[in-house]
């Protein structure tokens, strides 16, 4: 029954046996599904809607307790109304809940260890529903409740229920009920086998009544077919059915389905005319790479398409755009009729791989026009931008199709599909497995007949919120259209309106009318969830700009939407802590709970105290003054090696040495007052200074134009990190930027070359191109597919740089810190990284993870559209507004960066948020300082720059897991948060050992000469998933703050409990100065005696020239040997080289000379030749009276008058004036 092929990585899945001391790298633990429950009913009166209530029994086959998550897809238009999970053996009700909030919630009671159980929508018609605790090898139940409408056939309504399971059930019990039908009797749907004799037969109770029920056990899923039940309830189709529901606060609701006629008639733009010119927009990301058949499938159904119009045209003109991550260049092809193999060969070799962003549709554009869009996609979307999807289809002036051979199982985007397709004022639609399954005459009938628009409701009566309420196309297989809207109180007996239809640019309208008389009370809410469920399919095309509406529209009518989930809490104490009201059948437990929001209040009132406080902490340790005696106190009190029984790693090292900076000094001084608005003494930085203009490509710099300051100018402070920081460039574009230094020190960070040791990169690393390296990891793909481990790995491998085999070159790269890696290399790593992306939807372990890449790679701009996403899924985490404000500052969007690290300071966060708001005052500060920003509207208290000799961040991507980050500094002595957080140089690490808080930082005012190790430790996780490996963000400054700021980032992946691996050395003095001088000073001498040699060879060459029949005018050399010099102004006056420099004494000074150094290569040229013989007689120049004029003759077309060759060189003449220029004589 079920296609066993899937394009997109859902549950329920098992990837294979865990065990359970070994980390996954995935975001969530799959469960099994053992038992499956399946009711449906449907009112015989609307059957329109009909109701399925699905019950799963899952079962933790690992031997640990586990938070366990489930994926499943529902059909297009079904919304779910219902969540319930088991508390001690009772299915309880969930609650509707704010996205965001159900989640915070669900996993404070995680950690609480308590039952909690919440359902959410993912994206398009993907549902996740995510369950604690589940005991090892014990079973929870969840009960999700969904409204779905029913399909017309024939001249009754079919009805499809999933049954949606992939291994084997110990049992499934099934339920259909239809009632209020008294006349016809249900029947079953034959399966593509043809047969439906496996299905039970309906029977028959009192008041129409009808029941079928099928129960089996050890059920084996199919891998053949769709596992749906499909019956039909064979009523007498109306033009116009209709219902109403009251309602006590609005007045009531009301649903119209009328028939819609059938068009017959082609699009007028598509009748005579020579060729067609199509553009295939295909989809080639890594979502795609499972689903050979479904590809074949919509390629079949586009060939069908094509045979049939090149009955009619000679040729098709075809556009192939392929996007992923990334958009191809198009490739233009000319189909023929005997040339489909060749067009099809476009599409064999494809590797479908990378993330999918469907935002970058938005830049095509055809100067020709374009007849049909059509888009090979399931429409979800993992790597995108808002601003530029609510456009999407501006440049689109034709009918946009959509070919999607997923089956109904898969995920798909609907709303995406149907903003595209039905809100586009060109029309088209969206072709499922169902109709590319069709004959070529009635695929090509569906794309070229004419679509009918509704436009609008006429009504003298008193309607309200009319769902659609803009005009629509409407698709052309779309049997009956379907109207809902309110009718406000009082309610009148009847009322009438008109439905407004187009078709053809003529306009029809159908009268409706509805008698509020006869009310049926029988499917009370149904018609109210299906009206607001009609509202939020029209909000959900721009989620973003409509998202207070949806948010708000999912409360009130029950509705899991983009923003809404449905959560169960077990005690009277959480609905009380969270303000949840219980659900309806459990009231009993509803208290005074409003009482909590003033306890809310309170807190936030103590919050910034907190922050000041905690700040006030980190000031007295920056003011603490440190002596020589503290310096050789530490050297004789050297620590013992931190957990000398952890795993450590120890890859290669590459070294990436900073540049000299010659600003202002390399680092402050110490001081023990502090004032505010003004900073230590030594610091480097003031507020109110006034910038420079100078230009500069860095995004840093004081005040607003963002730029550096003149090297005159010593009051214009810059941090210098686009040049400092590793830059990652290819060598198309390679900077040759350089920064000279008068400082006395010199500093390098070295971080470990991480080295996963695995074998696919063994493999990849022995291959002999970019090229034939992508082919290897294409070939491993298929064992690692749902690895985030694997595309992190290879991914980091094409963005590593290549080796060079010159001193130079090596010093050049140290000197200007880039890594030089080829253009395709990049490309390649960036669509392997961006996998990550498709591997789970909606999982923001799996973005932070791809997102700190990014940033290592400083690639900010994609990374912004991440860490945006991330933060509208964690919106609870610290963290994800402080990496969106890191973020913009290297945008140079320093505005909104504030006002996100304001968020910061004041919000109320979890107690596990602990030292992420000193660490942000930190970052708020220096962001003050590039703004030059005297007055922000924060606490005064919290503004006060601390320049820092070496600040180091560590943050991570999961959470609840603890790393311990050790600083090994030159005395011997060991910083962290084990043995001693202080140091008696002063090193400062402000995290508290065995607490998950992040991020961590050492922090350093003064550094010593020497070399700082950076090592971590991977201590712990608690989280309740089998989920482990971490990507972990290093961030490393050199002089924080200070006008010769330094700064890199490097990412690392942990793997196992108690794993410590070397990530960084931080070098500070002159270790390494004299060898670079050394060889600096020998590639000097080198490039000069080249140089000489050059030189040398080019002046014998020269002496050799001779120029034919010119003799020197001041030696009477003839003829001359090498260098001539000819006068511009004296008509044939020449020199040789040595009477050129002595040619004052017998010739004007001021007369210029130009050099010729062969004339034989300008024998032609009337500029080397003897200009004395031209002679105009009669002319005189105007300017300077010479008569006559000798040599080239200018004349005026303005003026009317001549110039001679020495008044036109030196412009004595209007130069906007025409000239015409003689030579010879007239």
């Amino acid at each position: 029954m079920f296609s066993a092929s899937m394009s997109r990585a859902i549950f329920p899945m098992i990837f294979g046996r865990r065990h359970p001391d070994k980390l996954s790298d995935g975001a969530s633990t799959p469960l099994q599904l053992v038992r499956l429950q399946i009711e449906q009913k449907v009112d015989g009166n609307f059957p329109f809607i009909h109701q399925i209530s699905t019950t799963m029994t899952f079962k933790n086959t690992h031997h640990i307790i586990v938070e366990g998550a489930f994926e499943f897809t529902l059909p297009e238009k079904a919304t779910i109304c219902g969540y319930g999970l088991d508390i001690d053996g009772v299915i309880v009700d969930g609650v509707v809940v704010e996205k965001q909030a159900a989640r915070i919630m669900f996993e404070k009671e995680v950690r609480k260890r308590i039952d909690p159980g919440f359902v959410e929508l993912v994206t398009g018609n993907l549902f996740r529903t995510r369950v604690y605790p589940i005991a090892p090898q014990q079973t929870r139940t969840v009960r999700v409740i969904y409204q779905d409408q029913a399909i017309t056939h024939n001249n009754g309504f079919l009805y499809q229920i999933p049954v949606p399971f992939q291994t084997r059930l110990e049992s499934l019990d099934v339920v259909l009920t239809c009632y209020g039908q008294e006349t016809v009797i249900p029947s079953f749907v034959a399966n593509s086998n043809g047969t439906a004799s496996n299905y039970p037969q309906f029977v028959s109770h009192s008041n129409g009544k009808y029941t079928a029920e099928l129960h089996l056990t050890t059920v084996e899923p199919s891998v053949e077919n769709e596992q749906i039940l499909s019956y039909i309830l064979p009523v007498s189709l109306k033009p116009v059915m209709s219902a109403v529901e009251k309602d006590a606060s609005v007045g009531a609701y009301f649903a119209i389905s009328c028939a819609l006629p059938t068009p017959n008639q082609l699009r007028t733009d598509q009748l005579d005319i020579p060729s067609k010119r199509i553009c295939i927009l295909w989809d080639a990301s890594l979502s795609r790479s499972n689903s050979k058949e479904n590809r074949t499938l919509e390629l079949d159904g586009l060939k069908k398409i094509f045979d049939t119009w090149l009955t009619r045209f000679n040729k098709i003109e075809i556009i192939i755009i392929l996007f992923r991550n990334n958009m191809n260049e198009p490739i233009i092809f000319q189909l023929l009729p005997n040339n489909w193999n060749d067009f099809i060969q476009n599409f064999q070799d494809i590797p479908y791989d990378g993330a999918t962003n469907l935002s970058q549709l938005s830049s095509i554009h055809f100067i020709q026009p374009i007849d049909y869009y059509f888009l090979f996609s399931d429409c979800i979307s993992t790597l995108t931008n808002d601003s530029m999807i609510e456009n999407l289809y501006s440049n689109f002036k034709a009918p946009i199709w959509i070919f999607n051979g997923n089956h109904l199982h898969e995920p798909f985007d609907f709303d995406f599909m149907r903003y595209l397709t039905q809100y586009n004022g060109n029309g088209g639609g969206y072709l499922n497995r169902e109709k590319l399954e069709l004959t070529s005459d009635n695929l090509t009938s569906i794309i070229e007949t004419i679509q009918i628009q509704y436009m609008k409701l006429h009504s003298n009566s008193n309607v309200q919120q009319i769902y659609p309420s803009n005009a629509t196309s409407l698709p052309l297989n779309l049997d009956r259209f379907l109207l809902v809207g309110q009718i406000p109180l009082p309610l009148p007996n009847a009322i009438q309106f008109e439905l407004e239809f187009s078709m053809n640019n003529q306009t029809s309208r159908l009268p409706i009318s509805l008698d509020l008389s006869l009310i049926q009370s029988d499917s009370i809410g149904l018609i109210r969830r299906l009206w607001a469920q009609e509202k939020l399919n029209e909000l959900n095309a721009f989620k973003d700009k409509y998202k207070s509406d949806i948010l708000s529209l999912g409360l009130e009518y029950s509705l899991v939407s983009q923003f809404t989930s449905l959560l169960v809490l077990e005690t009277l104490q959480q609905h009380l802590q969270y303000r949840v009201c219980p659900a309806k059948s459990r009231t009993l437990l509803y208290n005074q709970y409003l009482q909590h929001q003033t306890v809310e209040q309170n807190k936030k009132a103590n919050n910034i105290s907190q922050v000041i406080q905690k700040w006030n902490q980190t000031c007295q340790w920056y003011d603490k003054v440190i002596t020589d005696v503290d310096r050789h106190r530490a050297y004789l009190s050297k620590s013992t090696p931190v957990n000398m029984f952890a795993v450590r790693s120890s890859p290669n090292v590459f070294q990436l040495t900073a540049p000299h900076f010659s600003a202002f000094g390399s680092a402050s001084t110490l001081t023990t007052t502090p004032s505010l608005f003004s900073n230590p003494a030594g610091s480097l930085f003031s507020f109110g200074v006034q910038t420079s203009t100078a230009t500069s490509n860095t995004p840093f710099s004081f005040g607003s134009n963002a730029s550096f300051p003149s090297s005159t100018s010593s009051s214009a402070p810059i941090f210098n990190t686009s040049i400092s920081s590793k830059q990652l460039i290819t060598s198309e574009n390679l900077s040759n930027a350089s920064s000279s230094s008068s400082t006395k020190e010199t500093s390098a960070i070295i971080f470990n070359e991480y080295n996963p040791q695995a074998l696919y990169i063994t493999r990849i690393s022995s291959s002999s191109s970019v090229t034939n390296a992508y082919s290897i990891y294409l070939s491993e793909r298929s064992l690692n597919r749902q690895s985030s481990s694997f595309y992190f790995d290879i991914a980091s491998h094409f963005f590593s740089p290549k080796s060079s085999s010159s001193i130079l070159d090596k010093f050049n790269q140290k000197q200007e810190n880039v890594k030089i890696v080829d253009k395709t290399s990049i490309e390649y790593g960036l669509r392997i990284l961006t996998n990550i992306l498709e591997l789970e939807l909606e999982a923001p372990q799996l973005y932070r993870t791809v997102a700190y890449k990014l940033m290592e790679l400083k690639q900010w701009n994609l990374a912004l559209g991440i860490f945006q996403k991330i933060y509208s899924l964690r919106s609870d985490e610290p963290q994800s507004l402080r990496d969106l404000a890191l973020v913009l500052i290297e945008l140079g969007q320093y505005n909104q960066a504030l006002e996100y690290f304001k968020q910061v300071l004041t919000g109320l966060w979890d107690e596990r948020f602990q030292t992420i708001q000193t660490s942000t005052v930190l970052d708020l500060n220096r962001l003050l300082v590039l703004m030059n920003k005297t007055n922000p509207a924060i606490d005064h208290r919290l503004i006060r720059h601390l320049p820092l000799d070496i600040r180091i961040v560590v943050q991570w991507d999961t959470a609840d897991t603890v790393i311990k980050l050790s600083i090994q500094e030159p005395t011997g002595q060991i910083c962290n948060s084990t043995d001693s957080f202080q140091t008696d140089i002063g090193g400062y690490i402000t995290n508290s050992f065995g607490k998950s808080d992040q991020p961590i930082e050492y922090l350093l005012r003064k550094a010593i000469n020497g070399i700082y190790s950076i090592s971590l430790t991977y201590v712990n996780n608690a989280q309740h998933t089998i989920v482990g490996v971490t990507t972990v963000l290093v961030c490393v400054y050199k002089y924080f703050g200070s006008l010769n700021e330094e700064k890199q980032i490097h990412t690392v992946r942990l793997t196992n409990y108690n794993q410590t691996i070397d990530v960084a050395q931080i070098e500070v003095g002159d270790l390494n100065l004299e060898k670079l001088k050394d060889e600096l000073e020998k590639s000097k001498k080198e490039c000069c005696r080249l140089q000489n040699q050059i030189i040398t060879g080019k002046q014998q060459t020269q002496s050799l020239i001779q120029h034919t029949n010119v003799t020197c005018d001041g030696c009477s050399m003839s003829p001359i040997v090498g260098d001539r010099y000819k006068c511009i102004f004296c008509p044939n006056l020449d020199f040789c080289h040595d009477c050129q420099s002595s040619a004052n004494s017998t010739h004007d000074a001021k007369h210029p000379l130009f050099c010729i150094h062969d004339s034989s290569v300008f024998a032609s040229s009337i500029y080397t030749q003897n200009i004395g013989g031209l002679i105009h007689s009669n002319n005189t120049c105007t300017t300077c009276s010479v008569s006559p004029i000798v040599g080239i003759r200018y004349q005026c077309i303005t003026c009317n008058i001549n110039l001679c060759g020495k008044c036109e060189f030196l412009c004595l003449h209007d130069v906007s004036h025409v000239r015409l220029k003689i030579i010879q004589p007239q």
